[in-house]
């Protein structure tokens, strides 16, 4: 006797039908037009940008089945910054970190292009001998510097350094790798970024992230040439934001 087989859509088209529909749940909240990537990125998990009249959003696939709380705090994140929505992101993320696909730190490492070596400072020999004079070499960790965001006209801000823990990658921002930027405040910057690797980013009292616990902020003060380098900064970081640099 024949026997119909009832057809099981694919893989593909299910998350097609999914990705439509949270766009349609986000247009409704967001009041615009909305364009959505899926991704299976290990360490961002969302990001979104405004072009004209759309919203275009890149989100991890766990945000595919998120509940309506969820998708109504996304929208009130990408919308307006909502402070109190970013702290159910985390939670939702923190709850669904299963669905994360986990590279070990040496496998990311592979995919990202470290050039240490500027025309005017070393980074990888200021990180080794800051990790032989602080850390008695216990630093296991990668350094370069960090391609140069794009930025229209003036940049308002600059951010020096920053520290991946998924990949022990340390980035360091282009616009020091100037001959007017000493090198005490580049090792101090690079310090700075190490601290992170031992003081891990954790969830204060109101559930939000701390990055700088106290504990960082005090071992940062033993720099030998901590107050030089704070002056230098105070002094001259119109120098580094007027600074050009090649963008990514």
């Amino acid at each position: 006797m024949a026997r119909q087989v009832p057809l099981v859509p694919e893989p593909n088209r299910l998350l097609k039908v999914w990705r439509r529909v949270l766009e349609r749940r986000l247009r409704t909240r967001l009041r615009a037009k909305v364009a959505l990537e899926i991704h299976d990125n290990t360490h961002t998990m969302l990001t979104f940008q405004r072009q004209r009249a759309m919203w275009r959003l890149r989100l991890h696939h766990m945000f595919l089945v998120a509940p309506d709380d969820v998708v109504q705090a996304l929208a009130s994140f990408v919308r307006k910054g909502d402070p109190d929505a970013s702290v159910l992101l985390d939670k939702f993320i923190e709850r669904n970190r299963v669905y994360i696909r986990r590279l070990s730190p040496a496998q990311m490492r592979k995919r990202i292009r470290l050039e240490p070596v500027g025309q005017h400072h070393d980074l990888e020999r200021i990180y080794v001998r800051l990790n032989e004079r602080y850390f008695e070499g216990r630093i296991d960790a990668a350094i370069t510097y960090g391609p140069a965001p794009r930025v229209k006209g003036p940049r308002k801000s600059i951010k020096m350094g920053s520290y991946s823990a998924d990949s022990k990658v340390i980035r360091i921002h282009p616009a020091l790798d100037q001959p007017v930027v000493p090198r005490y405040f580049v090792e101090w910057i690079v310090f700075h970024e190490m601290l992170h690797h031992v003081y891990r980013t954790r969830k204060g009292d109101d559930g939000r992230r701390c990055i700088h616990p106290p504990e960082l902020m005090a071992h940062e003060k033993q720099f030998h040439d901590y107050a030089r380098a704070l002056a230098w900064e105070r002094e001259n970081l119109d120098l580094l934001l007027r600074a050009r640099v090649t963008p990514a």
